[in-house]
């Protein structure tokens, strides 16, 4: 679940991050860096997706659904059921971080101007918070969730499920290694002083570490995988020894 998680996050979260760098006014040297930051930010959100997922799942099992064929659907009723949790768990996990932060932290106009301090609360909160919370909190969690089940359903019915473990984190991975250099290329290019040029190398080395952590976590888990895999019957050690044939039948028949 949470390799599907922070593929579904990493999706989200680099829109949501593309839509700000579209929007945001007065931010035009390094205008990339909501795409890059909001794809890595897409990767531990939807790791905690990925998780609150399973911990509903076990809180709620959906085998008791498929066992008794419950809700009149069968076996379908209980993959709808399974989608719904799954969704539930990803959305929460989606949406709690960012709801926090928006209504309890220090009111920021992130959505309108990048050159504007904290504002006062007659001034952010209602339609600015709202505007804010909707876009970039709310519907990134909403496609994360979604994502997420569409991801989930297709492990469940795939009989090679356990390659998602690491090649879905490996694909995420290998994107974030790209993403520097194809968000910055429609980008215009750096202007201002010597701090506005590294916040754009700085972003580009989060993003990079980030990539680097998936690939590496996912070689980990293939390797622990095959590790553990079960030894094949051609083993010596499920063999029968040949030196202990099995006696002919008159043998066995005292004869």
């Amino acid at each position: 679940m949470a390799p599907w998680g922070v593929a579904a996050g990493a999706v989200a979260w680099c829109l949501a991050g593309s839509w700000r760098a579209a929007h945001t006014q007065n931010y035009p040297w390094n205008v990339w860096i909501p795409v890059g930051y909001g794809a890595v930010k897409g990767v531990f959100l939807g790791l905690l997706a990925g998780w609150c997922a399973v911990v509903v799942l076990r809180v709620v099992p959906v085998d008791r659904w498929r066992a008794s064929g419950g809700g009149g659907g069968g076996g379908g009723g209980a993959m709808a059921r399974y989608a719904g949790l799954v969704f539930a768990g990803g959305l929460l996990g989606g949406l709690v971080p960012g709801t926090v932060r928006d209504f309890l932290g220090e009111p920021q106009p992130r959505t309108m101007y990048y050159f504007d301090g904290p504002r006062p609360e007659s001034e952010w909160y209602w339609r600015p918070l709202l505007s804010e919370w909707l876009t970039f909190t709310v519907l990134p969690a909403l496609g994360c969730a979604v994502l997420l089940a569409v991801g989930a359903l297709v492990s469940a019915r795939c009989s090679y499920r356990e390659r998602f473990g690491w090649a879905v984190p490996a694909l995420v991975g290998a994107g974030l290694l790209f993403l520097p250099d194809w968000a910055a290329s429609g980008a215009p290019e750096p202007v201002g002083n010597g701090g506005h040029v590294n916040e754009s190398a700085g972003a580009g080395f989060v993003v990079l570490a980030t990539g680097l952590g998936l690939l590496v976590s996912a070689w980990v888990v293939r390797s622990w995988r095959r590790s553990r895999r079960p030894v094949g019957p051609s083993s010596p050690a499920l063999t029968p020894p040949r030196s202990s044939p099995i006696p002919p039948r008159s043998a066995r028949d005292g004869g």
